[in-house]
């Protein structure tokens, strides 16, 4: 069956009797993904045909280099476009209709790439052309290791883009080659660099089709052995046709759009060694092509929900949600589909595409791929009493993102209005304007750690990291206390941007794009790789991590030390660096806790926490980035909140060592004593207009919790202007069971921070953090 027997317990019987999955059986179709798919999300794909054409492509590359010694990075990427059309291995399997899969898994193995092996290839570059000098990485290392901050890749975020779908959906990869045939053809002589990057790209694009079409061939080939059922008989026809066809021309019916969706993800990050984080937007792009299929009669509403229920399963089977999550990444599939919003129009996006996708979420019993809803205070109550409705049943499996901020904050950027409210959801929880921007999204700056390096004074530590901080144990006033600590922020801060602004676009030189970045606006006319400034508008993305704590730290302080003067500050300082267990330390202890905090909506936290953003969004206004575009903040964190907690000292706000920190813009766990109306109200005091994106993970009291009642909570967080809601709903009791009864509780799903994943397969230290989480009660 379809249903485990826990979901069949978790929907009512009216549900039961109208969900149509109900009667359908994908367990065939999950055997065959997870014999093929690796059970972590780092691992190969099992099918040794993968490695033999891994292997293949990598041997020709690295001949290639040891006969070439004077290549650059694109001969290497031109050869590693070659080798893969000669070597590439197409997967079909007999219970998936669709055409896309090249067993690289996407997302984090991108070191099983093959295209991959062009960037280790070139990696000595940084060093042998003076690009990027060993200090530099030392430093970022250092910083890192010291949890100050966190890219994910050398001085630039490699892994979180968004394929190109506007463009290739309206003219096909075709229309791409002949945009950048045009553009070699009108390349000025005296740029040579240009005139390369150019065959390169045809090259790419040329691979592309190739593979596209080795699709369609290996079907054939499947269809003349004969002995197949009359279903996969009838997928194979189909694929032979449309992958001869599609996506190098662009999609014309259901099934080609939902093919489309994965195609785009998958088989262009194979050729250029992407991490491409997206699978669109099916119901708002695919929706006329659906209705038209039924008008034609070319496709039922029972054959559209199948297409659609095994597209998601796709997704839930790259990876073994089963097996224990205790690590930094065990079970992230980068895998978000986008639903609901506005179209380009500015009209809802509520129709029966959206309502088919979040059925089979639930009937399916996905926990990939990752649901982003995008939403509005306008948006329809049905909708947002729907997603409600499969919270307050334990499928907590969503990121919500307000159009009502994400779309002005675009359009503040340049983007063109109808293109910003198209925009699509990447990542844990990255808004992004597919096919006009390239985002550097993934870059942690932690003033908590600031803040505890400058009261934990470590002189070598400090020299590593090239960290310089004043202290402020003597410091006279609060105002004082925070005027020292925001320097040293912005010090640190400062150096950080220097170095991504100075070395981030050595990237061109080491792991380029070409095919992808041709399908960007902007890339061809400047005949330059999106790494190399091609792209109009690619933004850095410094993230600020942990401002709860900061802002509950400096409001202990202020209260403690300067307001009630019951402690000198050199005395609390001392009962902070003692864990709380000096002579005054408990008592201290108490007091600070005592203290405003963020989320109490009193003017204290909120006052502290605008003056946080607003002071360091203003130390950003009018730096550009290495391609020219601006630096923007955002508020939010992945695990971090809790393995780098693990390795933080006590804090003025009341912590002891070790204890999680605060996620996104969220209360501290610990310090939240308030109901969702206090909380609400202190949220919409950020600026978020100064703001990329920021992320709010909550929990809500099950108790008289209904879909109504979330739909209510939904719309005023959209009217505070807040950019993201990740929303939980569980009861402690039924945690608990689940902990002692896993067995009963296969299905319960909860929101982790940028993952969601099955309760029984978190860890015991993740389970007690999520139990231990306060919970809002609307009152």
């Amino acid at each position: 069956m379809l249903f485990s027997a826990a979901v069949a317990v978790r929907l009512n019987a009216a549900e039961q009797a109208a969900n149509p999955f109900r009667a359908l059986d994908y367990a065939a179709l999950r055997k065959q993904l997870r014999a093929f798919y690796p059970d972590e999300c780092h691992g190969k794909c099992k099918d040794p045909a993968f490695d033999e054409s891994d292997r293949a492509i990598r041997a020709d590359l690295r001949a290639y280099a040891a006969a070439h010694p004077e290549y650059d990075a694109l001969d290497i990427r031109r050869e590693s476009y070659r080798a893969m059309r000669n070597h590439f291995r197409p997967f079909l399997f007999s219970e998936s209709p669709f055409y896309f899969e090249a067993g690289v898994n996407g997302g984090w193995v991108m070191g099983i790439m093959p295209a991959r092996e062009a960037n280790n290839l070139c990696r000595r570059f940084y060093h042998e052309k003076g690009l990027v000098p060993d200090e530099a990485f030392a430093r970022q290392r250092e910083r890192h290791r010291q949890r100050y901050s966190l890219c994910c890749g050398p001085l630039v975020d490699d892994m979180h883009h968004v394929p190109a779908f506007h463009t290739v959906f309206t003219k096909g990869f075709k229309g791409v080659r002949e945009d950048t045939a045009a553009a070699l053809a009108a390349c000025p002589k005296d740029d040579p660099l240009g005139r390369k990057w150019l065959e390169t790209a045809l090259d790419g694009l040329d691979t592309i089709h190739a593979l596209q079409l080795k699709f369609a061939e290996a079907a054939e080939k499947r269809l003349a052995e004969g002995g197949r059922p009359e279903r996969e008989r009838k997928w194979l026809v189909r694929i032979v046709e449309s992958a001869r066809r599609c996506p190098w021309e662009p999609p014309r019916t259901f099934f080609e759009g939902l093919n489309f969706l994965w195609f785009m993800r998958e088989i262009p990050s194979y050729v250029d060694g992407l991490a491409s984080y997206a699978l669109g937007r099916p119901d708002a792009w695919l929706i006329d092509l659906y209705r038209q299929d039924l008008k034609n009669g070319t496709i039922t509403e029972d054959e559209a929900r199948d297409l659609v229920a095994r597209w998601m399963i796709v997704a839930d089977c790259h990876l073994d949600t089963h097996r224990m999550i205790d690590s930094y990444s065990d079970q992230e599939a980068e895998m978000p589909v986008t639903l609901g919003g506005c179209d380009a129009e500015g009209k809802s996006v509520w129709n029966e595409l959206t309502r088919m996708f979040l059925d089979t979420h639930i009937g399916c019993d996905c926990v990939f791929p990752k649901l982003h809803v995008r939403f509005g205070k306008r948006s329809p109550e049905e909708y947002l009493a729907m997603i409600g409705g499969m919270i307050a049943k334990g499928h907590c499996v969503f990121s919500m993102f307000n159009d009502d901020i994400t779309v002005p904050v675009f359009v503040r950027h340049g983007i063109p209005l109808e293109r910003a409210r198209d925009y699509v959801c990447c990542g844990c929880w990255d808004p992004a304007v597919d096919s006009m921007t390239d985002t550097d999204a993934a870059n942690y700056m932690s003033p908590l750690r600031v803040l505890e390096a400058t009261i934990y004074r470590d002189s070598e530590a400090e020299r590593k990291a090239d960290v310089k901080l004043d202290p402020i144990d003597g410091a006279k006033s609060f105002e004082e206390v925070k005027h020292i600590f925001m320097a040293n922020f912005l010090r640190f801060f400062r150096g950080t941007v220097s170095d991504y602004t100075r070395y981030g676009r050595s990237a061109a030189h080491v792991f380029p794009h070409p095919a992808y970045s041709a399908c960007l606006d902007g890339c061809l006319e400047r005949r330059r790789d999106t790494t190399d400034g091609g792209t109009r508008f690619h933004p850095r993305v410094m993230t600020l991590a942990f401002t709860a704590n900061v802002v509950d730290s400096l409001c202990a302080i202020d209260k403690v030390c300067f307001r009630d003067k019951t402690a000198t500050l050199s005395e609390f300082l001392d009962a902070v660096r003692s864990n709380w267990k000096g002579p005054r330390g408990e008592e201290l202890r108490l007091r600070a806790l005592d203290a405003p905090y963020w989320g109490d909506n009193s003017p204290e936290s909120n006052g502290l926490m605008r003056w946080l953003f607003e002071t360091v969004a203003q130390d950003l206004d009018g730096l550009s980035n290495e391609h020219g575009s601006p630096f923007v903040l955002a508020a939010w964190v992945y695990r971090e909140f809790l393995l780098w907690g693990k390795n933080t000292k006590a804090t003025p706000d009341g912590r002891r060592d070790g204890d999680r920190l605060a996620q996104g813009f969220a209360p501290s766990e610990y310090r939240c004593k308030e109901g969702v109306t206090a909380v609400m109200n202190a949220i919409g005091t950020i600026p978020h207009e100064l703001l990329y994106a920021s992320n709010a993970n909550l929990t809500f009291e099950k108790l008289g919790m209904t879909p109504t009642l979330f739909a209510a909570v939904f719309r005023v967080f959209a009217e505070k202007r807040a950019h993201l809601l990740q929303p939980n709903c569980q009861s402690v009791e039924e945690l608990v069971d689940a902990q002692k009864h896993p067995e009963r509780h296969q299905d319960l799903i909860v929101r982790v921070c940028g993952f969601s994943a099955r309760f029984v397969s978190l860890s015991k230290r993740w389970q007690d953090e999520y139990i231990e989480r306060h919970r809002l009660r609307c009152q």
